[in-house]
């Protein structure tokens, strides 16, 4: 069955034990000859949000995507590593270098995609435009490694929201000022996510990040891997292992809702790990509720002004970087030499793109009197 979870225990990320892990995930599922053939090219996709390092728990860890390479390269297949990166305007060359991605590269002898470099296929969709890397169809099958984290957008970011990489260049910012409200957004990576074909589905959540993902939130041990066919139930596991509740995720429940796999745990076959052996004893922080998720939509007009939430730089972290202002889709954000960012927060459509992107974590989110009493 396609619905089906394999998860493995995984305490740390040397590669001996990320090794004998893997082996183990791939196995419950049948081996590789189940996802692909000796000989075929794949393209391994992971979640390369900004330039950080790999300890910094933004991004897939490199040690992972080396063990995986290399697991392929035994089998006989032919990976490449490509993804179209956060913060693509200072150079892919830097995120692919201080995430560890050219080192794993280099070391294995495998090739590099830049999605930035590719055209795109236009696909419209539900009403919605979507342009889709064409690098994906230059291999015989895609595996998406996608990093367990809270996102304080959309809630959550698992398998599903990885593949929003596939749209290159800076039409990304573009989607975040079209769809600014969760469910819009929510509604184009569900639509992108039905437009991809992907074999397989890994999820590193060897190490976590709750609050205030995906990029300034805290670290947590969660010590495991997945794996699944259908990246619906591979989320859906994860979030219950991680305390997120049935409904919370707008893009489990719609792309579930779609048929675009299993969202429904009872019906979700899990192998390897006892399901109830990996749940969380303390669940995950969750980032501030955004106005979309505190109230019924249909009293956003009248409650929105009083419930906000929004970013803002701090004095002490920031280094007057810039990225926040090059990465806003709205023009929101102005640099006046060495002060700190200047938000006009009449045009700020609360993306959260300056958050995600910044390299010090140097944006936090404030929140109003009312919206800290209703969270």
């Amino acid at each position: 069955m396609e619905n089906k979870v394999s998860l493995t225990k995984t305490e740390s990320y040397n590669l001996e034990t990320l090794r004998f892990s893997l082996q183990r995930l791939i196995s419950n599922l049948g081996g590789w000859n189940k996802f692909l053939n000796p000989g075929e090219t794949v393209l391994l996709k992971p979640n390369l949000l900004s330039a950080r390092t790999p300890d910094r728990g933004v991004t897939t860890h490199s040690a992972l995507m080396y063990v995986l390479a290399e697991s392929l390269l035994e089998f006989g297949a032919i990976p490449s590593i490509g993804d179209s990166p956060g913060g693509a305007y200072r150079g892919v060359e830097r995120v692919l270098n201080n995430t560890g991605m050219k080192e794993v590269a280099d070391k294995l002898g495998l090739e590099t995609i830049n999605f930035e470099a590719s055209s795109a296929r236009i696909v419209r969709k539900n009403g919605i435009t979507l342009y889709i890397t064409k690098a994906l169809e230059n291999f015989d099958r895609v595996i998406s490694i996608s990093k367990l984290k809270t996102h304080s957008l959309m809630l959550y970011t698992g398998a599903i929201k990885n593949l929003f990489g596939c749209i290159p260049g800076f039409r990304k910012s573009e989607y975040h000022k079209m769809y600014p409200l969760p469910t819009q957004f929510g509604e184009m990576l569900v639509a992108l996510f039905g437009e991809i074909d992907v074999d397989l589905h890994i999820m590193d959540a060897v190490v976590g990040m709750e609050g205030n993902g995906p990029a300034s939130g805290d670290l947590r041990d969660v010590g495991l891997l997945l794996a699944s066919k259908d990246g619906v139930a591979l989320d859906r596991v994860a979030e219950h292992i991680v305390g997120i509740k049935a409904g919370q995720s707008v893009t489990t429940k719609m792309a579930a809702n779609q048929g675009l796999g299993c969202g429904n745990l009872d019906r979700i076959e899990i192998t390897g790990e006892n399901l109830r052996d990996c749940i969380l004893d303390e669940p995950f922080k969750l980032p501030p509720k955004l106005p979309e998720r505190l109230i019924p939509a249909w009293m956003i007009r009248m409650f929105a002004p009083l419930i906000w939430v929004r970013p803002a730089p701090m004095e002490e972290k920031c280094t007057r970087c810039g990225v926040c202002a090059q990465n806003c889709p709205v023009n929101a954000i102005t640099m006046h030499g060495k002060e700190l960012p200047d938000y006009n927060y009449k045009k700020c459509i609360t993306c959260l793109c300056c958050h995600e992107l910044c390299p010090e974590d140097a944006i936090e989110l404030e929140m109003s009197w009312l919206a800290k009493k209703v969270r």
